[in-house]
């Protein structure tokens, strides 16, 4: 017959240290909000039209209507704007790297300092937007509007340029694949917008 130890009986915590431990888990779970109460970027534009210097990756902004937004600084790389109307938003010094603005309305949208790199702006309206120091390496522009629209200092080296409309456009500064344009530029400093 074989005897089997059983290990002594598990005496239970006593004492100050498990009090302090329920404690401070009865006081995390209290005083900490949890990331379910906070709204996220994409709720926070849905209900105020702003959301500065939000990350909203990948987001899908389809047939919205934008206008007037403050997106300002915000990280928007890989949205989809697809028929989106933007018309006065500020988006300036956002990250729009291979953003889909296919039929997008930006007309008098402020997007200065703003990276357009590998955007798709194919049939995008920019009437009066201002793209002053905008970076477009690798942006496709397909029947695109720029009538008025300021792109001055704009990097357009690297654009990937089927068609499109600059009448009345100021270029002045701006950097083109074959040099940059200066033609009817008085000075570059008359053609910066206002702050």
């Amino acid at each position: 017959m074989a005897f089997v130890t059983l290990p002594p009986r598990a005496r239970p915590l006593t004492g100050v240290f498990p009090s302090l431990i329920g404690s401070l888990a009865l006081l995390a779970t209290i005083a900490l909000p949890t990331v379910a109460d906070e709204p996220s970027g994409l709720e926070q534009l849905l209900q105020t039209n702003e959301c500065v210097d939000c990350h909203l990756r990948e987001a899908d902004l389809r047939r919205l209507d934008l206008s007037g937004a403050n997106l300002r600084g915000a990280d928007l790389s890989g949205a989809n704007f697809f028929q989106t109307k933007l018309d006065g938003a500020d988006l300036a010094g956002a990250d729009l790297t291979q953003a889909n603005f296919w039929g997008a309305s930006l007309r008098g949208t402020f997007l200065n300092a703003a990276d357009l790199s590998e955007a798709n702006l194919s049939y995008a309206d920019f009437t009066g937007a201002s793209l002053y120091g905008a970076i477009f390496h690798e942006t496709f522009v397909e029947k695109t509007i720029f009538v008025e629209a300021l792109l001055s200092a704009a990097d357009m080296r690297e654009v990937q340029l089927v068609s499109a409309d600059f009448t009345d456009a100021i270029l002045c500064g701006a950097e083109l694949h074959y040099g940059d344009y200066r033609s009817g530029c008085t000075s570059l400093s008359e053609s910066a917008p206002a702050e």
